[in-house]
């Protein structure tokens, strides 16, 4: 790389124009190139700014003298040509929204972090530095404790269909082009809503002309505004219970327009004001600019969970609005444009289980923490095609949305005959043999299947005898809706009840476990009923028999990250664990113990310990498949890369304190 960072602008646009003309100002990069579909436009950009013209935005990204690309297309191609410049290895600067819905915008995280390539949203005006200043002043106690939010951001556009901003086929509307503005202010200066409720004002293309969302926080509400047809004022606006903080013009800060103002409980008024001379975009590239200098692969003021969680709200607000894109329904091709590929970007270790034709890869995905199709698309696409081929669900998970939310992605993407599908049933309180075949024709039909290859019981009633069991999952396995079954927190005795009954009478027995098994032992029950196989006699049970477990929480629920320094903090999914849950489940002093050597050993081979905690599970001596629950596409990289790791049977007993 040169000493300037050689800029390339995708489109050319009003806002490549503004880019274009801050970038003189930029302390570290250059306009290198611009393109455009049409030679001349490309021509008349560069002539007024600067750089080659290049026509043709797949030509601009085969250039070896570009070290950045900045997109400025409109919305509905953000995903496209960002995936572009990923493969390219071209770090991306992408104008917002990064991606219409949260499973774009979780692909292509996931991708930038599988590439390792810089990718950033960009939000122009939170890298402001009057924006830094006001959220310092709100922290510092400026204006009190947090009493109110509200902010709008609205102009008059006059309804043309075709234009962009009413093209609903081009994701047009305001919600996602401005009303972005003051959900992300709300976010960044005073933190993440507990819930959103909205509305929307639908022009006749079916585009939100005006939208009202509020935020829900613990005492207060924060109130956001946005308009593509009537003008608001521009504002941000905080309310304390010693003051109020206000920026007027919030939008686009820059030289001249730099100021915040804070007015006392008596009308004092105070004028902060950053002293930065930089315009906009020049202070957006510096920041990208340094992020690429020092090899960095995240923004650490635009984090990919800010744009993640960006992406989740505006979601959120659209379905309050009734506002829904054509990228909302999942189709044939991932999000890359492509087919699906098993195994296209990596391997995962995978067992063989008697009776099933299928292998089943040592990673299973869990799917119960899924909100929406594109979501559960970003996260099985990639475990797809990271090379696991096994999914976890259940008949009570989430009321059944989990089931229907695989089965749209299955029945989509076209990769049913392709994976090995795990679901349970009978969970109290239906927990009886007549509840299985009613819930196996719920569940088969929430997942567009005439067939699972492996069932589990989700409890067992011991007053059931273990003849009704084996009886009716016989009955499914002989329709041929069931391939193999077996237990979720069940015990060896009656695992063992149930496959002498069955071997005495011609039936098919119990083919699998599904207990917690983890490198740290559950103390206390997570949810009542649970059962583990993480004893030294359960364990040795499953070795014994070389009977095959595909153990739920494979990882603790977190147990293995830096929980006690902040790193459970509350998220949106209802079943994640909390810092209580923590100390009475797993925070024994053997658990404790074993998390420290986790943490040593994960040192020693430069992985995480969460790593070294799933791969524990993975390298027992019988056939054992973790379930995870990863929330992002990250994450479910690091579990896919955990999977890889090799080791002894001299550091696995380590780790559990057998040595």
């Amino acid at each position: 790389m040169s000493d300037k960072i050689r800029w390339g602008i995708l489109a050319t646009g009003n806002i490549a124009a503004q880019f274009a003309t801050d970038l003189k100002h930029s302390h570290s990069g250059v306009l290198a190139a611009a393109a455009s579909r049409q030679a001349d436009t490309a021509e008349a950009f560069c002539a007024a700014h600067g750089g080659e013209a290049v026509t043709g935005y797949d030509a601009l990204l085969a250039r070896p003298d570009i070290d950045a690309i900045y997109i400025a297309t409109p919305h509905d191609s953000h995903i496209k040509w960002t995936h572009k410049c990923l493969a390219a290895g071209k770090p991306v600067l992408c104008e917002k929204p990064l991606g219409l819905n949260q499973g774009e915008v979780l692909n292509l995280y996931g991708e930038a972090a599988r590439r390792n390539v810089l990718m950033v949203e960009a939000l122009m005006y939170l890298m402001h530095p009057r924006m830094h200043l006001a959220k310092q002043l709100i922290d510092d106690g400026a204006i009190g404790e947090v009493t109110g939010f509200s902010s709008g951001f609205g102009f008059a556009f006059p309804f043309t269909p075709e234009h962009r901003l009413y093209n609903i086929d081009r994701a047009g509307g305001g919600i996602v082009d401005i009303g972005i503005y003051p959900l992300t202010a709300a976010r960044y200066l005073i933190g993440e809503p507990l819930a959103l409720s909205g509305e929307a004002r639908l022009a006749p293309s079916g585009a939100d002309a005006e939208a009202k969302a509020t935020l829900s926080y613990d005492g207060f509400e924060a109130h956001l505004h946005c308009a593509i047809d009537t003008d608001l004022e521009w504002h941000i606006t905080v309310e304390g219970d010693k003051g109020r903080l206000k920026i007027s013009q919030p939008w686009h800060p820059g030289p001249e327009n730099n100021q915040l103002i804070i007015t006392d409980k008596n009308g004092a008024e105070t004028v902060h004001a950053s002293d930065d001379k930089r315009p906009l975009y020049a202070i957006e590239a510096d920041h990208f600019g340094a992020l690429l200098k020092c090899e960095a692969c995240v923004s650490d003021l635009i984090t990919p969970d800010f744009s993640i969680n960006t992406a989740y709200w505006l979601d959120r607000w659209r379905d309050a609005g009734g506002v829904k894109y054509a990228a909302d329904t999942l189709g044939a091709t991932g999000f890359h444009g492509a087919a699906l590929k098993h195994g296209a970007h990596g391997e995962v270790p995978s067992v063989t289980l008697d009776g099933l034709a299928k292998p089943v890869s040592k990673l299973v995905l869990g799917t119960d923490n899924q909100i929406d199709a594109p979501t559960m698309a970003a996260m099985g696409d990639a475990f797809f095609e990271g090379g696991g081929n096994c999914f976890d669900t259940a008949f009570i998970y989430s009321d059944g949305r989990s089931e229907a939310l695989l089965g749209e992605w299955m029945a989509a993407r076209g990769v049913r005959d392709e994976l090995v599908v795990l679901s349970k049933g009978a969970h109290p309180p239906e927990c009886s043999p007549e509840a299985v075949a009613r819930q196996l024709d719920r569940s088969l039909e929430r997942l567009q299947t005439d067939y699972l290859d492996l069932y589990c019981l989700h409890r067992d009633d011991p007053a059931v005898p273990i003849s009704e069991w084996v009886d009716a999952l016989n009955r499914e396995v002989d329709k041929g809706r069931i391939t193999l079954f077996g237990g979720s927190n069940w015990t060896a005795e009656r695992v063992d009840a149930a496959n002498d009954y069955a071997a005495a009478n011609g039936l098919q027995g119990f083919s699998l476990l599904s207990n917690n098994f983890s490198l740290a032992r559950m103390e206390d029950p997570v949810w009542p009923g649970c059962l583990a196989s993480s004893t030294d006699a359960f364990r040795d049970w499953h070795t014994a028999r070389n009977f095959p477990l595909l153990p739920w929480s494979a990882q603790a629920r977190g147990f293995f990250l830096n929980w006690e320094r902040g790193g459970l903090a509350a998220t949106r999914h209802g079943a994640d664990p909390t810092d209580d849950e923590m100390q009475r489940v797993w925070g024994s002093a053997d658990n404790l113990e074993r998390r420290r050597r986790a943490f040593e050993l994960g040192e020693t081979l430069g992985v995480s310990a969460i790593q070294i905690a799933l791969a524990y599970v993975v390298n027992q001596p019988y056939p054992c498949c973790a379930l995870v629950g990863p929330r992002n596409p990250m994450q479910l990289q690091d579990s896919l890369d955990a999977a890889q790791i090799s080791l002894t049977q001299e550091q696995v007993n380590w780790l559990d304190l057998r040595d």
